[in-house]
């Protein structure tokens, strides 16, 4: 007994041993063991990227050195930095490890003209770089909490750091960010929103999401309530010290309007009533003396105001639009926004300043039947087009969110499927487009196909079904008879939401379809009557569908079983998925398949990125040599090539 005891122990030593080995190493090793191609795979086949002019995507913070013509950084929703040398009008990417959480704030040491940054995230705590953001490390000692809120450094002061929290209170550092404090326990609580210091880090202003707005003039020792002229004290936004008089303050609070102070918070002047919407999120003074104020609310639009009092709208983004934050470049003014990065020399005419922050997530991808060289894509910040078989990118549609897209076999008539429950069209190939949302079920419209011949019959699958069109999309006629989704007794009752769907090219008419966590239904009409198709795969969570052309072959990418093939039109099918995962490391979801004239059949996937497969599915390898992320959205073949769509990025493939 004690011989097999120790064998045990032996085992179980072996068992942590390699757990904590792949905790620390072996996730790693896996990692950058994907990102290559499997063995059998010929030599210089590699990803390329092929998304020059797809700019945009969400900028949480904004930040700049002190000075006329200095470097300015951005950091995104993903916690990626990006930095300009030329007050925003185009963008570089840094390195360094992303945590994958958005960025609060970002402070740059002047001392060191751009090498030492330290940026706040939200989920994650504070880093520092020394090299001017290439590289990172974690500086969160002494922080009570990684739900950080704001960040804020004092000009004359950089080794003196505020960062705020959404659930631990203020803290302070005083060695550059390597170490921190919490300073005003008592009188601040645990929720700031807003912090901003004076030049010599002597006067500081705390806004909290409970109890107002205080001040401290000792640099952080002590607090004092400063009471605003808003009733009850409010939720503050946003705060800002004029650099040009620091006795001049300004703050937003929840539920509208801003407090505009001229010597240092003691009175207070508020915004004429109905001059601002209820949310506001960030205010700052024009740089270099001049005067005037800009504001920023939640939903996307910007204030400009000459006394802080009377406030005119200057720009508003999209639906949906949000801006994060303000910082003043250079001579002029920058806003942090979903929609990217926005510039202005005078708070009042604001122009886009993206070029090079490719932050924009990415949904589908289509090339035009006539002209192979054309391709469009589908953003959540509009429709993007390509003339030059993917070189580089252009916005030809208003700044939507769109989450599928497809042109008709005129190669001239495009339609694009948005989020809020409408299909812009186009019969220009992308120059102008209309709305059109009559009939068209639920909200998102995240499918798009056309009857393969005959009449322009056009396809669309939601969240609240399926529709039809026999004008190219011009009309449309819900057809959700028989799609009944089922579901165990106390569940909710599901949605009649469309998860993938097939024209069959053999048989005008027949539509193979999956609803969501439903298994597949079939029509023979066009949609006018579905049944549910009886499957022998043993998942209803299917992804995507697919069909080789000269074979009649059906290929079913699943949630978690793979890929299965059908020979018979759907009627049974055969689990076809070696190659796809490992022990380690799952396939994930299968989101996209394509099949190739040369019979090559490529699968993306949601966590291992591209499979392809030479023998009809049997065998798949991995294709990923030169992937930017291994979530894969799409994959289309057009004029002979093979480009694949990840979250923020598209991907041609190049064979040497």
């Amino acid at each position: 007994m004690k011989h097999v005891g120790r064998v045990v122990a032996a085992v179980l030593l072996v068992f942590v041993v390699a757990v904590v080995w792949y905790a620390r190493a072996g996730q790693a090793v896996l990692m950058r063991r994907v990102f290559t191609n499997a063995a059998g795979i010929a030599g210089g086949t590699a990803w390329v990227r092929s998304d020059k002019g797809l700019f945009g995507g969400p900028v949480t913070a904004i930040a700049s050195l002190p000075v006329k013509g200095a470097l300015v950084y951005a950091g995104t929703n993903e916690d990626e930095i990006y930095v300009s040398a030329n007050d925003g009008r185009d963008w570089t990417p840094l390195g360094g490890s992303s945590s994958g959480h958005y960025v609060v704030g970002i402070e740059v040491d002047p001392r060191a003209n751009g090498k030492v940054v330290g940026k706040a995230v939200y989920g994650a705590g504070f880093f520092l770089s020394e090299d001017g953001g290439q590289t990172w490390k974690n500086a969160s000692r002494g922080l009570g909490s990684r739900s950080l809120s704001c960040l804020a450094s004092p000009a004359g002061s950089p080794d003196i750091l505020f960062a705020g929290t959404g659930d631990a209170g203020l803290f302070v550092s005083r060695d550059g960010g390597r170490s921190w404090s919490r300073t005003g326990r008592k009188d601040l609580g645990d929720r700031i929103a807003a912090v901003d210091a004076s030049r010599d880090g002597r006067t500081v202003y705390a806004g909290t999401q409970e109890t107002g707005l205080f001040v401290s003039r000792d640099g952080g020792g002590t607090w004092n309530a400063i009471v605003l002229p808003f009733g009850s004290q409010p939720m503050v936004m946003g705060i800002d010290i004029d650099p040009a008089d620091e006795l001049h303050v300004a703050v937003t609070v929840s539920g509208g309007g801003t407090g505009l102070s001229k010597d240092g918070g003691r009175t207070w002047f508020i915004s004429r009533k109905g001059s601002l919407p209820s949310d506001c999120a960030a205010v700052q003074f024009l740089p270099d003396g001049a005067p005037g104020l800009v504001l920023g609310t939640q939903s996307g639009a910007l204030y400009f105001s000459a006394d802080g009092l009377d406030w005119q709208l200057t720009f508003q983004l999209p639906d949906g639009g949000h801006v994060f934050g303000l910082g003043r470049s250079g001579m002029g003014m920058l806003a942090a926004t979903s929609y990217g990065v926005f510039s202005s020399r005078d708070g009042m005419a604001w122009s886009e300043s993206s070029i090079g922050i490719t932050n924009l997530t990415l949904a589908g991808l289509a090339a035009s039947p006539i002209d192979a060289d054309v391709l469009y894509a589908a953003t959540d910040q509009g429709v993007f087009r390509s003339t030059d078989a993917g070189i580089s990118w252009s916005r030809c549609s208003e700044s939507k969110g769109i989450i599928s897209v497809l042109v008709l076999q005129d190669g001239r008539t495009v339609l694009a499927g948005t989020s809020v429950g409408s299909v812009l069209r186009s019969v220009d190939g992308g120059d102008h487009w209309i709305a059109v949302s009559h009939s068209i079920p639920g909200v998102r419209v995240s499918i798009l196909a056309s009857r393969p011949a005959g009449p322009t019959i056009v396809y669309a699958g939601t969240d609240g079904g399926f529709a039809v069109s026999n004008d190219a999309g011009l009309t449309w006629e819900l057809r959700n008879i028989g799609l009944v989704a089922t579901t165990p007794a106390g569940s909710p009752t599901p949605r009649t939401e469309i998860a993938a769907f097939l024209p069959d090219t053999a048989t005008p008419g027949t539509v193979i379809l999956s609803l969501l966590g439903q298994g597949l239904y079939i029509t023979k009409d066009d949609g006018n009557h579905w049944k549910r198709l009886q499957s022998s795969m043993d998942t209803p969570w299917i992804d995507s569908l697919a069909v080789d052309e000269e074979t009649d072959r059906f290929y079913a990418g699943t949630d978690t079983k793979g890929v299965y093939i059908s020979q018979d039109g759907g009627a049974t099918w055969s689990r076809s998925s070696s190659g796809l995962s490992t022990i380690l490391s799952v396939s994930g979801a299968v989101n996209t398949i394509a099949v190739a004239p040369d019979d090559i059949v490529y699968a993306g996937t949601q966590a291992r990125g591209v499979a392809m497969s030479q023998d009809d599915g049997a065998i798949w390898q991995r294709l990923n040599s030169g992937l930017p992320d291994l979530d894969v959205r799409c994959i289309i073949v057009a004029g002979g090539g093979v480009f694949a769509m990840t979250a923020h990025g598209v991907v041609r493939l190049q064979t040497q």
